[in-house]
């Protein structure tokens, strides 16, 4: 257990999810557990629903999991937070005065900071998503003590909040090995059987509306009229759309021979290290994991000009944007455009280890430890 300046003991960091899928809120909040536990030595524990992908993500990156016996939750449930309620301030008083709540999502926040607030522990809310922001939504905030802000586009949806209320960090990227995994692309060359050389077209993410994963297919369709040698890969989960429904599309499109849709992998380098070419066409990302992953790897992206995929193209490259509006020929226009020489879009060596030194999880942590103590501190 560490003390703050004051005295005040900061510890452990309880960081709860009531959902049962792993996306990219989930992977940052354990690149921070890990990162604290490593270097400043704070227990950190994960909270989530026994059978859930969430514990076992967590656990499999060797982090302490506190199942519960809760069934994962498909939607806000205000009644069974009140009914769950005894039984959340129960568990967490036993983590002792010291313990922070660190949510990563409103309906979490809900759940839990309602009972951090009845043994008057610290609550810190990660804002992670672009919200409508309804008035029960305000409320729920004011459950924090801290609002953490991933990006430009999240800290705008808090425009209700004053300045000084919302601390802006990005999200923690460890670094990668800095060269493709050829035996990984070597699998992909026999799932085709082809001789020549492959130019690989993916796209990587939970299979949400939002970020068309559908569209993706429109858009290889037109990549393989100009390129007989293109294959696509789709590395994601079921969500709003299935992969058994974007084979059969790809069957639709004509292009179902040129394509694998192995779900989504770990470590995400296996995913993202096979690529020529990462195709984004997500909407309203909030920042959007995948765009840094592939730029830290060297893999050029071609994305939405939209939210978090603007912020990241202007501060670091790495890859081309396209219009919001723009059609599936439109964005495999710019996407072919790249394909004739990825390396020419890609980041070089130096300017990606600068980046990876920039986004590690050791300066995510030393920045979140900062509001612990200061939120501990707190009279």
């Amino acid at each position: 257990m560490m003390l703050s300046k004051t005295g005040a003991s900061i510890g452990p960091i309880l960081f709860p999810f009531t959902g049962m899928g792993v996306g990219g809120s989930h992977i940052s909040t354990f690149h921070l557990a890990r990162a604290l536990g490593t270097r400043h030595r704070i227990r950190c524990v994960i909270v989530a629903a026994a059978d859930s992908q969430v514990a076992k993500c967590a656990a499999e990156m060797g982090l302490e999991v506190l199942p519960t016996a809760d069934v994962p939750a498909k939607r806000r449930d205000v009644l069974a937070d009140v009914l769950k309620l005894p039984k959340r301030v129960l568990m967490l008083r036993s983590y002792g005065a010291g313990a922070i709540v660190h949510c990563s999502d409103l309906w979490t926040l809900q759940a839990w900071g309602s009972a951090a607030k009845v043994l008057r522990r610290r609550v810190v809310y990660h804002h992670r998503a672009i919200l409508d922001m309804s008035m029960l939504d305000r409320r729920i905030l004011q459950l924090a003590h801290s609002v953490i802000s991933i990006s430009e586009p999240c800290r705008r949806n808090l425009s209700f909040l004053r300045e000084e209320e919302i601390d802006s960090i990005t999200n923690p990227f460890p670094e990668p090995a800095l060269s493709a995994g050829s035996g990984w692309r070597a699998e992909f060359k026999r799932v085709w059987g082809v001789g020549e050389p492959v130019l690989l077209v993916g796209f990587v993410g939970n299979l949400q509306h939002r970020k068309r994963p559908g569209f993706f297919l429109d858009v290889c369709s037109n990549i393989a009229q100009a390129l007989p040698n293109a294959r696509f890969v789709i590395f994601g989960s079921d969500r709003d759309e299935s992969n058994a429904d974007l084979k059969r599309k790809a069957d639709g499109l004509g292009i179902g021979d040129r394509i694998v849709l192995p779900g989504f992998r770990s470590p995400s380098e296996m995913n993202f290290a096979t690529l020529d070419l990462l195709i984004a066409p997500a909407l309203g990302e909030p920042f959007g994991r995948t765009l840094v992953e592939a730029l830290l790897l060297g893999v050029p992206y071609v994305a939405t000009d939209d939210a978090g995929h603007s912020e990241i193209a202007r501060r670091w490259a790495g890859g081309r944007l396209v219009a919001r509006d723009a059609t599936p020929e439109q964005f495999a226009e710019v996407a072919l455009q790249v394909l004739v020489n990825p390396k020419d879009t890609a980041l070089p060596d130096e300017v990606r280890r600068k980046i990876a030194d920039e986004l590690s999880p050791v300066r995510h942590a030393d920045r979140v430890l900062a509001i612990y103590k200061r939120i501990q501190a707190i009279s």
